[in-house]
Parts: structure tokens; C-alpha cells; sequence
């Protein structure tokens, strides 16, 4: 990542020399789109430049590779803060400093924020932080700080390390809380855990967060069990401790720390709040809630603690308690994108299809070039039929992110709707491409060229989908319709069994295994699955009426009439009924009977000519 300290050049930057240095980036992406020291680096120069759309773009994609990069955060609060977004700016810069609380340049270019929005009380404090941390300033006086007008960042070195750090659990992270920090703690906890600690303690607990800076959690824990050896109820080496278990996913053991933790001090909102985060990475979902609520009652302000026990809540499937954590989350955070995003997945899941759209259309205001929400707005937008919008969204996405294969997905599934066969079968090969392991899309290509009537090569492809995932009904059922469209009825039948092995029997299931044994003249066996269908569907007029034929077929025709009788009570204008029951009554002799059932039948025959 970008370093924090770097020192600003003496001369003036001209602008070739940055857009020298944009094209330098931009072909080290192209070898490794990932490099986030890079994207970082070209992000400054889009700054530069004044390209704050791209600038954030890349942020965004630095934070989705590393959610815990404090130079994402930086830089995208530098460019927030750029264009006048002081509030965006501000909740980016504390993002920093609880990833790396020695980030000194952001508690300055908080503390400048602040000044121009005119909290100076809150300016004073931040200034007041970056101080403290850097002993060559120390004789420097705050009050002159602060100045009524706008105020640049100061360039300082970090000193010593402040220790909490937090995660976030959403499936777009992106967003960190504020972390505790010593003035977070109750007098009596400071006394006891701060104030009393021998050298040796403390000096072990910073080795322990020297190593976890360097991504080195066992060691870090070795640090910190060395350093609770001293002192059991050293707060922050069991504080860290946890959070180090908890990068390992050793979350048993994170939960205990953070317990203990919870044993010295039972008012600190973000304990409850990391062993509510450790509960629900360990699908403890109930207890992760129960702390998250604790957390909420001791610090009632935060919109991270609703809304992730908002998403706790969505993993339970309780949507309408979700939506109502992430409402408490906005009113406090009106620009808590996660919160919006997560909110609009929820209404999509009720079927609220206008409230998730405008949920993830406000998101979008927040974060543009977000492709996450984009590609959901698509979904949304194919959902409503407006199959030209969802195809502009899908494109937009691609635009963003050209490798991105749920869009190509979507986009490819959009065209087949259309009848684009040809489209169709361009973006689901892309996504073949870059994902071949996935069966999804060799399925939906394979339905797509089923489709289009290139029977074999769709069949080749639901092969290759079965190899991937031998255990998905879906799958089977779909190549037994393949297996139909050329005939091989006993091969669809296979299919349907199978597909019935797995998922269970439904109606569509029966129904279709039925109509493939009628097809082959074996109508006990589709008498037997189309009465499997009504027992479970009383008045399935589908099956009513092909049990009768498959009756008649089978000379039954006094079963057979009684099916055509039960279709034409459920649908009096039903022509086939009369004339299937008129061949029935005809061949047991009942002439007189056929002839009405004939004549009905050719008048609804000619009515519905008539009407069409």
C-alpha cells in the first residue's frame, strides 16, 4: 500500500509526468489487476489530475481485494475530500485510523475537515491525537491549529501504536468502525488496565501488534499470551489476542478471549461487538445478535453495530428485522453504503422490487461505479421486463469491470429472453472462459444453444455441467427437455428420475416424467406419475386431461371419461376435453353421447377461431 509518510517533492508535479505515471499503472494492471499498490498509486495520480470518478473507482476495488487497507480509505477520503464532501471525507479518514491508528496524516486531514466545517472542538481533538503521536511536534501549540479557513494536511511521522482494531462481516467490505481507544473506557478500566501496567507487559503487547501488522497472528498471540502470563487482566492483549484467533478463524478461541475481555470491562460496546462479528463467522448467529444488541445499548450512535446485526438477521432470513437494523443504521449514516446495498438485497428477497431499486439507485449515488449494486439493478430491472435497461446496467458493469462473469451472465440469460441467441451465446462463452469451473454458466449456455435448436452441442455442454455438479436437479431436469426436442424419451425419463432423486417429486417434475412415458406407450407408468400429480394438486388440469387420453390410449375409458368430465367442470370452454370424451363415449358404444361431445366441440372449436 501507499505509504503515509511519504514526503511531499519540492518542485512542482507537471502534468505529463502523471500522465507518464498513469500509463506506467496502467500497464502493471494489466499483467496483475489486483496489484493494490498500484491501483493505489494511480488512484494519487487520477487525484492529481482531477479524474475523482476513477480515483474512487479504484479505492473501491482496492478495498474489495483488501478490505483492511488503511490506504484505500486515505486516498479515497483525500479525493471525498477534494470535491467538498468533508462528511464522506471525514468517515473515510476515521476508517484509516482504526485500521492503523498510527496513520498520522489522516488524523490530520480529519482534523482539517473538521476545521472547515467549523467543529473546531472536534478538530482541536484530532489535532490533539496526531500530537500526542508525534513526539517531534509536541511543543507545538493546538490553538494555532485551528484556523477558520481551509487548512491542508500536515506530512508527520507515526510514532507509537494505538491497538484496537475491528472488521466489518459484510459481504462487501468496505466499511470499519471506529475502534476503542483508551478514552472509550470507563475512569475505574483505565486505572486498572493502563495506568499500573509494568514495562514488561506493555512492551510484549507491542511486539504482539508489531506482529500483527505484518499479518503474523500466531506470533502475535505468543506475544500477547506471554504478556497475560504478567498480568491476566491486561485488557488489550486479550482485546487483540481474540482479534488475532479471529484472523486466524479460530473463532472458539476469539470468542473466549473477548469473553475474558468482557470479565474486566463489561462496558466496552466494541468487545460485544468483535465477539458478536467472531459469533456470526462461526454461524452462531443468535448469540452474534445478542451482542450486537449489548453493543447497541452501550453506544446507541454507531450505524456499523445495526447494521450488522441487520445483516445477521438477513442470514437468518429475517428480512423485515434486517431492513429495519439497516433503516437505524441510515438514519445515522445517511451515506452508509452497505447499509443501502443490504437494505435493497432485503426488499429484492420480499418481492419489493420498486423499494430495492430505489435503495440500490441511492447506493449508487454513493459509490458510482459500484458493479456489485449495478449488476443487482440490472437483475432488478430484467425481473420488471424492461429487458433494454437491465441490458444497459449489465453493459455498464462490463464497462467498469470487463471480467466481471456474473454480468456477462445476466446479460448473456437478458439476450436468450430476447431471442439474441447469437449474443447470448458470446457472453456466456466469456464467462466459460474466466470461470470453467463453474457449472452454472455451462448450464445456461447449454439452455441457451437448446434454445436456438442446436440440440447436441446443448447437450454436450449439460454434460460438462453435470461433471461439475452431478448432485443439481435443475441440471437434469433441463437436459431431459433437450433429450425430448430430439426424441429420446427414454433418456429424458432417466433425467427426471434423477431429477426427482434429487430434489424430490413436484408437480412439474411428475408431469414431464409422465408425458415422456405416455410418449412411449407406457401409460401405466404415466397414469401412475400424472395421479401422483393430483394427489398433491386435487384440480391440475394438465394432468386431469392427460390421464384421461393416456386412459383412452390405454382402453380404460370409463376412467377416462371421468377425467374429461372433471376438466370440463374446471373449464366448461375447454374443446378437447369434449371431443377426447366424444372418442371415449364413441368407442364404448354411446353414440348419442359422442355426438354432443363432437358438436360442443366444434362450436368452441369455431368460437375460439372466431374470437382469435
Amino acid at each position: 500500500m501507499l505509504s503515509s509518510t511519504t514526503s511531499v517533492p519540492s518542485r512542482p508535479v507537471f502534468s505529463h509526468e502523471i500522465d507518464t505515471m498513469i500509463t506506467i499503472c496502467n500497464k502493471k494492471l494489466k499483467v496483475n489487476p489486483d496489484d493494490t499498490k498500484v491501483l493505489l498509486l494511480r488512484a494519487s495520480n487520477y487525484i492529481k489530475k482531477g479524474l475523482f470518478d476513477q480515483a474512487i473507482f479504484d479505492c473501491n476495488k482496492v478495498l474489495e481485494i483488501d478490505p483492511e487497507n488503511p490506504g484505500g480509505f486515505y486516498i479515497l477520503g483525500n479525493c471525498y475530500e477534494k470535491i467538498g464532501d468533508f462528511d464522506t471525507s471525514i468517515v473515510n479518514y476515521t476508517r484509516t485510523l482504526q485500521i492503523d491508528p498510527e496513520h498520522i496524516n489522516a488524523a490530520y486531514a480529519r482534523a482539517a475537515c473538521q476545521n472547515r466545517k467549523g467543529n473546531f472542538a472536534q478538530a482541536i481533538e484530532d489535532y490533539s491525537i496526531a500530537l500526542e503521536k508525534d513526539k517531534e511536534t509536541k511543543y507545538l501549540s493546538i490553538k494555532k491549529l485551528v484556523k477558520t479557513k481551509n487548512q491542508g494536511c500536515i506530512a508527520v511521522r507515526p510514532t507509537t501504536p494505538i491497538n484496537f482494531q475491528d472488521r466489518s462481516i459484510s459481504p462487501m467490505a468496505s466499511r470499519r468502525v471506529l475502534m476503542p481507544n483508551e478514552s472509550n473506557f470507563t475512569q475505574s478500566s483505565m486505572e486498572t488496565v493502563y495506568k499500573t501496567e509494568s514495562p514488561d507487559v506493555e512492551a510484549l503487547h507491542t511486539q504482539g501488534y508489531t506482529a500483527r501488522q505484518r499479518g503474523d497472528f500466531s506470533s502475535a498471540i505468543d506475544f500477547y499470551n506471554e504478556a497475560l502470563k504478567i498480568n491476566p487482566n491486561h485488557f488489550k492483549s486479550l482485546f487483540n489476542r481474540a482479534f488475532a484467533f479471529d484472523k486466524l478463524n479460530n473463532y472458539d478461541l476469539a470468542i473466549s478471549s473477548y469473553t475474558q475481555a468482557i470479565e474486566i470491562d463489561s462496558n466496552n460496546a466494541y468487545v460485544y461487538y468483535n465477539r458478536g462479528i467472531s459469533y456470526d463467522k462461526n454461524e452462531q448467529l443468535h448469540p452474534a445478535i445478542e451482542d450486537f444488541t449489548k453493543a447497541i445499548r452501550l453506544e446507541p450512535n454507531k450505524a456499523d453495530f445495526y447494521h450488522n446485526r441487520g445483516f445477521a438477521y438477513r442470514k437468518l432470513k429475517e428480512y423485515e428485522k434486517a431492513i429495519k437494523d439497516y433503516t437505524s443504521a441510515l438514519k445515522i449514516d445517511s451515506k452508509h453504503f452497505k447499509a443501502l446495498y443490504n437494505r435493497a438485497f432485503c426488499w429484492d428477497k420480499l418481492n419489493k422490487i420498486k423499494e430495492a431499486e430505489r435503495d440500490y439507485t441511492e447506493a449508487l449515488r454513493i459509490q458510482p461505479n459500484n458493479v456489485n449494486a449495478l449488476h443487482h439493478l440490472a437483475t432488478l430491472k430484467e425481473k420488471e421486463g424492461e429487458l433494454e435497461k437491465a441490458l444497459e446496467y449489465f453493459t455498464k458493469v462490463l464497462e467498469i469491470e470487463p471480467e466481471y462473469t456474473p454480468s456477462y451472465n445476466g446479460r448473456g440469460l437478458v439476450y436468450d429472453k430476447q431471442g439474441k441467441f447469437i449474443e447470448a451465446i458470446q457472453d456466456l462463452t466469456i464467462c466459460i472462459r474466466l470461470d470453467k469451473e463453474n457449472p452454472v454458466y455451462w448450464h445456461n449456455r447449454a439452455c441457451c444453444l437448446r434454445n436456438s435448436g442446436q440440440y447436441q452441442q446443448a447437450l454436450s455442454d449439460f454434460n460438462k455441467a453435470l461433471a461439475l455438479d452431478s448432485s443439481n436437479g435443475v441440471i437434469y431436469a433441463n437436459r431431459a427437455l433437450a433429450w425430448r426436442k430430439i426424441e429420446k424419451f427414454d433418456k429424458a425419463i432417466e433425467d427426471y428420475t434423477e431429477e426427482i432423486n434429487q430434489n424430490g417429486y413436484s408437480v412439474k417434475s411428475l408431469n414431464n416424467r409422465a408425458y415422456c412415458y405416455a410418449k412411449l406407450c407406457l401409460f401405466d407408468k404415466a397414469i401412475e406419475d400424472y395421479s401422483k400429480v393430483l394427489d398433491k394438486d386435487v384440480n391440475n388440469l394438465h394432468a386431469l386431461h392427460n390421464r384421461g387420453i393416456s386412459y383412452e390410449r390405454n382402453r380404460q375409458y370409463e376412467e377416462a371419461i371421468k377425467d374429461f368430465t372433471l376438466v370440463i367442470e374446471l373449464d366448461s370452454g375447454n374443446a378437447n376435453a369434449y371431443f377426447n370424451r366424444g372418442c371415449c363415449f364413441d368407442a364404448t358404444g354411446h353414440l348419442d353421447k359422442a355426438i354432443t361431445d363432437y358438436s360442443k366441440a366444434l362450436e368452441l372449436d369455431m368460437c375460439n377461431k372466431d374470437s382469435n
